[in-house]
């Protein structure tokens, strides 16, 4: 935490020492209440300023949606090769296996199969009962 010198109070910061929206918004907002009366801010600058902070703002929103997305995806294509458990695989050398179990490895889902060979998805060029 720092202390802001204008308004004396705390704003919180990141581990990388940035500052996160709140502080950013009341950093903003302590600017406009000690501006100079007789000399404010330009209006096109507080536009711009704005617009940052709106655009920013949608930045981490649309990052927070896609970190959900990739989970739900992960989720649903684990949930999907777990019914090649029991099958048996042709894999793109040539070569086939009988799946023995599904592992999540590096956020990417791989394949055991009951040769102890581990592969991933794309590896799989046909599936058989």
């Amino acid at each position: 935490m720092s202390v802001n010198a204008v308004s004396g109070s705390t704003t919180n910061t990141s581990a990388t020492g940035t500052l996160d929206k709140m502080a950013f918004l009341r950093l903003f907002t302590t600017q406009l209440k000690n501006q100079d009366p007789l000399n404010p801010m330009d209006s096109a600058q507080f536009t711009a300023q704005l617009a940052q902070f709106s655009a920013v703002e949608q930045l981490f929103n649309i990052n927070s949606q896609l970190t959900k997305l990739g989970d739900l995806q992960g989720a649903l294509l684990q949930g999907m090769t777990a019914g090649l458990i029991g099958k048996t695989v042709t894999l793109t050398d040539g070569t086939t296996g009988k799946v023995n179990a599904v592992v999540m490895e590096n956020n990417q889902v791989q394949v055991l199969l009951s040769d102890n060979r581990q592969i991933s998805m794309n590896q799989i060029k046909k599936i058989s009962a």
